[in-house]
């Protein structure tokens, strides 16, 4: 009995392995890499750009959230700011397509690579743009390169210390063995049942896309190095916050926040009002009825507001 017990386990794990590989294999088939690949800062990047080069207005990086990759970016700014100047889409480390380093989860190893990146492509004074997570890698980005910068933009960002923790998954992935299983054999399955509720309510009260999943590539985050290095961004983001969070009164560039008062994932109290306050001349807008995607939802207020803030630094052409 013990025998057949045995042996029933390994073909289960096996057919859980093989699941996991399909899943892997699917996502990347209908999600494949839509830009070049860039070595920087000692690992391959995964690099979309768009947009004259030779425009006179300065160019736009921009810094996705957790849970996507540069796909999210790209399906709603990416396009309407290419038509006027060169917009970069990066996926983090350790996200999409790049490689993820040693250390990949603090924020100022991310905010070096994103660095290497903006350097290889021989950038002049860009205006750096983050959502939610990506908004706590533009800071940090700031915090080490503002002079080399014409504006920051932050969507909905993570900014400082919140009070209570992160999703089970998160913490559970970075168990030893039990990570590696929960990677492997349980996110293939509940990732995907469970990616529509989450893109909802990231969405709320705004609508997603109907075609969002697909064309953001979310699958791709249920891959195993996918979900590890999301799991270890998210889970070990309080304590890189809380090494920034004293510092953004250092920040003397040009400073814009937007963010929706009805966002549910992110606090616009705990984070956006209290970082404005930190940072002298920041603007805040706060937009009512609004959720955490309003990259999305609110494409053309984010549009003026990059606009704006690359008129306040004084970048030619605007």
């Amino acid at each position: 009995m013990q025998v057949h017990a045995s042996i029933s386990v390994i073909v289960l794990l096996a057919l859980l392995a093989m699941l996991s590989g399909c899943a892997s294999w699917n996502a990347e088939r209908k999600a494949p890499p839509l830009g070049a690949f860039i070595d920087a800062d000692g690992m391959r990047m995964h690099v979309l750009t768009a947009g004259p080069r030779d425009g006179v207005k300065p160019p736009v990086v921009l810094i996705h959230g957790a849970s996507v990759n540069l796909r999210d970016m790209a399906m709603s700014l990416g396009g309407p700011l290419a038509l006027e100047r060169f917009v970069v889409m990066i996926d983090r480390p350790g996200r999409g397509y790049s490689q993820r380093p040693k250390a990949g989860h603090e924020l100022a190893r991310q905010a070096r690579a994103i660095h290497a990146v903006v350097e290889a492509l021989d950038l002049e004074k860009p205006v750096i743009v983050g959502q939610s997570l990506g908004g706590a890698v533009a800071l940090n980005y700031a915090l080490q390169y503002q002079d080399e910068m014409s504006g920051l933009v932050l969507l909905a960002p993570v900014s400082h210390e919140w009070p209570g923790g992160v999703a089970w998954y998160n913490n559970a992935s970075q168990i030893p063995f039990v990570g590696f299983l929960l990677r492997r054999m349980v996110i293939p399955v509940y990732g995907a049942f469970a990616a529509e509720g989450g893109v909802k309510e990231s969405f709320a009260p705004d609508i997603a896309p109907a075609d969002y999943y697909e064309r953001s590539g979310l699958a791709l985050l249920f891959r195993a190095k996918d979900f590890k290095a999301n799991a270890a961004d998210v889970a070990n983001l309080k304590d890189e916050i809380k090494k920034q969070q004293e510092r953004y009164g250092e920040l003397t560039l040009p400073v814009a926040i937007v963010t929706g008062t009805a966002d549910s994932t992110v606090s616009p109290d705990i984070h956006s009002r209290t970082l404005a306050k930190q940072i002298d001349g920041a603007s805040l807008a706060l937009l009512p009825d609004t959720g955490h995607a309003l990259h999305h939802s609110q494409t053309a207020v984010i549009l003026e507001t990059i606009s704006e803030i690359s008129a306040t630094s004084g970048a030619p052409g605007e």
